[in-house]
């Protein structure tokens, strides 16, 4: 099974600027990068990463595991560090 918050779809760059603005406010300070600048970049070997990485979560809840939305728990989380 792949467990993972529920909620919105969102690239690796909107989680990073999720967190860094509700951490502190400085969302806007994350800059996204794409793939092929990414492997571009790299100064050593890269594991191949797929180009659309969702979770899906349609069997768990299908056993009644419903997980809570990522959005909302970050900030709860956040409240507790």
């Amino acid at each position: 099974y792949n467990c993972t918050g529920s909620g919105a779809v969102r690239s690796w760059a909107d989680i990073a600027r999720a967190v860094f603005e509700a951490a502190n406010g400085n969302g806007e300070r994350v800059v996204p990068v794409s793939t092929a600048d990414y492997y571009a970049n790299a100064e050593g070997p890269v594991a191949p990463r797929p180009v659309h990485s969702a979770l899906d979560l349609s069997r768990l809840e299908s056993v009644g595991f419903h997980m809570p939305d990522w959005e909302e728990e970050l900030g709860e989380y956040l409240k507790t560090l």
